[in-house]
This record gives C-alpha cells, structure tokens and sequence, in this order.
C-alpha cells in the first residue's frame, strides 16, 4: 500500500499544486488603478463543491482553500510486510503513517483527503473587484509578475477562470497593441480600459466550476 500511497500522494500534489507557469503574466496587479479588497464578502463566503472531480472549495473571509477526497481500494493480500491492520486502520509499523479503511470481506476501502490554500489575501495574493467580477492576483516572486484568474459567482455557479487559449493571446495582442516575443510567458501591462475590453471580448473563458452547498 505504500507505494500506491506515494503514487497517489504525488498525483494530487500535481493536480492541486501545478507548477506549470502561465501562458500570459501581468507586470501589475489588475485591473490596474483599481482598490484592492481586503476580504470577501458574505455572498461569496461558503463551501462550493465539483462533483465531477469530488473537489471540495471553501472560501472564508480571507482565503480560499480546496479539498479533494480520492477512493481507493486494495486486496488484503497486496499490503506491504511492514503494514497491519487495526481495528478501522491501516498501519504502517515502519513509517508509523495511519490510514483509515474499511474493509469488506478481502479489499480494504480507503478515502484519502488532500487539502490546500490557492488563495490567501496579502501582499502576494491580491484580490479586487472590477465590473462585477473578483479577480484573483498572484505574485509570481522569482519574476515579479502577475497571475491573474477571474472568480464569479451567479445563481450559485462559482466559476475561476484563468487564461488559457490561444485565441486569448490573440486578443490580448491585438487590444493591447503588443507583440509577443519568442520568450514566455506573454507579459503584458495593459490599461484599465483594455483590460475591461479584454473581459467583454470573453476573455478568462476556461477554468473550473463549483456548485454552491
């Protein structure tokens, strides 16, 4: 079980951490001449779930914190020499980790929760209110620049979308009359006025969606 474990633990660290830089950075948090927010109002406080990747979002005052529950199943005859069940648990005498199971006849059931702050209001993670929206600004420390996703909420649908498309780098190019160079990502600094242009030509379409609890 161990190995399935550290497999497991790895593959959920790439999905909820992805290091994969952004397509396009901003040299300043945006939209641009706009005050920050320093928290989240009520209506957006909550817990909001997907149900088809069983990811669980809830947004405090301040933060936003993602959970994701993943089931696994394991014969009684693959547990590794150093584990041994206890009662509801899977214990590992070696590296005393614990995990709770279930177990019907061979197969042992098991949940297993990952857990992580995406978004934490401060000097590194900026969040402001722009035409109805709440856009989500990150730091990137070891360029400086900016990542910026757009958070919405209507009739209980959350959405956060970042840029990701082509067609987007397209209609930045041509909104904010930039050439993008051979290096990535694209940076940009546009106006408050191109950046609003940007959101009404459907900018930030992909992303993630949640269903309010």
């Amino acid at each position: 079980m161990k190995n399935k474990l550290l497999f497991l633990n790895l593959s959920l660290l790439i999905i909820l951490n992805s290091c994969k830089e952004p397509i396009v950075t901003f040299e300043e948090a945006q939209p641009k001449n706009v005050k920050e927010v320093n928290a989240f109002p009520k209506k957006i406080i909550g817990n909001y779930y997907n149900t088809e990747n069983k990811t669980e979002l809830i947004i405090s005052k301040y933060s936003i914190f993602k959970k994701m529950i993943v089931e696994d199943t394991l014969k009684i005859s693959e547990i590794d020499k150093n584990e041994i069940i206890k009662n509801d648990s899977l214990f590992n005498i070696k590296t005393k980790e614990k995990y709770k199971i279930k177990r019907i006849n061979d197969t042992l059931f098991s949940n297993y929760v990952y857990s992580d702050t995406i978004f934490d209001i401060n000097k590194t993670n900026v969040l402001k209110k722009f035409k109805g929206y709440f856009f989500l600004n990150k730091l990137i420390e070891k360029t400086g620049f900016w990542e910026v996703e757009k958070l919405n909420l209507s009739k209980g649908v959350l959405t956060i979308n970042g840029i990701e498309t082509e067609n987007e780098l397209d209609l930045l190019q041509s909104i904010t009359e930039t050439k993008m160079d051979t290096i990535k990502p694209f940076r940009i600094k546009p106006t408050k006025k191109q950046f609003k242009e940007f959101i009404k030509k459907n900018g930030f379409t992909k992303g993630e969606i949640y269903l309010k609890k």
